[in-house]
C-alpha cells in the first residue's frame, strides 16, 4: 500500500508542479509479481490508490485499465533491471525546445550534464504504438532520461522519486536555455 500511495503523492506533485495536466501522462513502480501504473483516463490530481492499475509480468492487466503507455512502461523493466519506476511526463519548456531543434546535449548549465546524463531523443513515434514502446525501451538501457520528440519525456530511477527528479531538473534546464533564448 506504501507504494501506491507514493505513486499517487507523485501524480499529484508533477501535476501541481505543471508537469501533467489532467489525464495526460503516466508513472509507474516495479513490484516483484508485475507493476503498478495509473489508469487511463483518470485526472492525476485526483488519484487514489484504487484506481490504480497492476499488470503482471505476463502482460495481463490484473486491476482497472492501465494507461494507454502501458507497454513503454512494460518493456523497459523486461529489458532493464536498474529501473524500478518510471515517469511519462509532458513538460511545457521541453516539448517546445524539442519544436525548436535544441540539441539536448547542449545545455549551458552544467547541472544539466552532470545530473541528467546523456539524454537520448527519439523521432515523433505515435503515442501508445509498439514501435514507441520498443524504441524508448531500448534507449531506457543506456540512459535515464529520454525526449520524445513532439510528445513528452520518460525518465526512469531505482526509485519512483530519483525518476521524478530527473523530470524536474530536466525541465528546470529546458526553462533556462528557453529564456536564454528570448532575453537575447
Amino acid at each position: 500500500m506504501k507504494k501506491l500511495k507514493e505513486l499517487c503523492f507523485f501524480a499529484k506533485y508533477l501535476s501541481k508542479k505543471g508537469l501533467i495536466s489532467g489525464s495526460e501522462g503516466n508513472l509507474s513502480i516495479r513490484e516483484k509479481e508485475g507493476l503498478w501504473i495509473t489508469p487511463s483516463g483518470k485526472i492525476k490530481e485526483i488519484l487514489t490508490p484504487e484506481d490504480l492499475c497492476f499488470i503482471n509480468w505476463e502482460g495481463n492487466f490484473i486491476t482497472a485499465q492501465p494507461s494507454s503507455e502501458w507497454g513503454m512502461h512494460y518493456k523497459i523493466y523486461l529489458k532493464n533491471p536498474s529501473a524500478n519506476a518510471i515517469v511519462h511526463t509532458h513538460p511545457l519548456f521541453t516539448l517546445v525546445l524539442d519544436f525548436c531543434n535544441f540539441d539536448f546535449k547542449k545545455f549551458s548549465h552544467f547541472e544539466g550534464e552532470i545530473l541528467l546524463g546523456e539524454i537520448k531523443v527519439i523521432p515523433y513515434l505515435k503515442p501508445g504504438s509498439l514501435e514507441l514502446w520498443e524504441s524508448v525501451s531500448e534507449l531506457a538501457k543506456d540512459s535515464k532520461a529520454i525526449v520524445l520528440s513532439k510528445h513528452g519525456v520518460v525518465t526512469w530511477g531505482k526509485s519512483l522519486e530519483e525518476a521524478v527528479n530527473l523530470t524536474l531538473i530536466l525541465e528546470k534546464m529546458c526553462k533556462i536555455e528557453y529564456l536564454k533564448r528570448i532575453w537575447r
